[in-house]
């Protein structure tokens, strides 16, 4: 049974008064409340014009627009197989993709993990309008070190030991997106977030053209582009260009072209830039490296953890596990949309 958003509650009464609007309280299938960020639609040229031009991606399900999606505030925390996003709370870590995902789904109709194309808008709207920081160095950043938040193991901010998680909510408001307490927490280190709707199998990557989060996997474009190695790190033609089998960090920033990827058409470049896969894009500043192994299926993780110091950014992008890779570092988001 799905629920009604325009139901009045006072939970979601207060969370919109205190945010102007911009956060409101969802409830799924057994009616618990996650407090979500509504993310309005932008177009690509917005941010820059290198993109192309018309709605991003994120905005589109299986050709159908959308006005707005909705981004949990907090990365995930389960109850009762449940996903939720609620301060204060640690979050759920050690799961592996497939379960993350499951978490996510389970809470009914329009539920999902959030999806590459909706981590893209999100990294480019920061990319434009000043990226945030967290908790990149246990428990604090690791150059505005004053910034901290509450440890989940009680330790005290930037001591090298433990498992340095802070709870979701307990930084300051440089670690929300917008750098307000009414943005979105966390896209800045902290825990990995796993990130559904794209994948790499052998270096090529597979994705939807848009924000189809329902697709089925098997179901995903073979976009016919890989990780290349020319001279270094570059997106790369499948069948053209050689391989590079694993590697990183490497700032995201420096990713290149091969000559037979910058001969491929406008739109498909654009498509890769708009999904946070290409840098060149002529204002970007993006924080943050990669990581990739080519060997097989690997499941894709953004944004960092809590020691990754300056590599942490929204430009992050992990392509070297597995999808059961299990470990204290990863977790997740939900999304939704109508």
């Amino acid at each position: 049974m799905s629920f009604t958003i325009s139901i009045p509650d006072a939970l979601r009464q207060s969370v919109e008064a205190a945010s102007g609007g911009r956060q409101t309280v969802l409830y799924d299938d057994l009616n618990y409340p996650s407090i979500m960020n509504i993310i309005p639609a932008f177009n690509v040229e917005d941010i820059d014009t290198d993109l192309g031009t018309g709605l991003h991606p994120a905005f589109s399900v299986n050709g159908t627009t959308k006005s707005e999606i909705y981004v949990a505030t907090f990365k995930a925390n389960v109850h009762n197989g449940r996903a939720l996003s609620l301060p204060g709370y640690d979050q759920t870590c050690s799961v592996n993709y497939d379960t993350a995902k499951g978490y996510c789904t389970a809470k009914g109709t329009g539920w999902h993990m959030l999806t590459n194309w909706e981590a893209a808008a999100l990294a480019l709207w920061c990319i434009k309008n000043g990226q945030p920081r967290g908790n990149t160095n246990y428990g604090r950043h690791h150059v505005a070190t004053y910034e901290t938040g509450r440890r989940q193991d009680g330790i005290a901010p930037g001591t090298a030991s433990g498992t340095a998680r802070t709870l979701n909510g307990s930084g300051p408001a440089s670690w929300r997106h917008d750098g307000t307490f009414a943005g979105i927490d966390g896209l800045v280190g902290n825990v990995w977030e796993w990130v559904d709707g794209m994948k790499i199998n052998n270096g090529n990557f597979y994705f939807p053209d848009d924000n189809y989060y329902a697709q089925a996997e098997g179901s995903w474009k073979d976009q016919g582009v890989i990780i290349a190695n020319d001279s270094g790190l570059k997106l790369g033609v499948a069948g053209t260009d050689t391989l590079h089998t694993s590697g990183g960090p490497t700032a995201w920033k420096t990713v290149a072209r091969t000559a037979a990827y910058s001969s491929l058409s406008d739109a498909i470049k654009n498509r890769f830039q708009q999904a946070m896969l290409d840098p060149a894009f002529d204002t970007s500043n993006p924080v943050g490296s990669m990581w990739w192994n080519c060997d097989g299926e690997r499941m894709p993780a953004r944004f960092g953890h809590w020691d990754l110091a300056g590599y942490a950014g929204v430009a992050v992008l992990n392509l070297n596990h597995v999808r059961g890779y299990v470990y204290t570092t990863y977790g997740f988001r939900l999304a939704y949309i109508s």
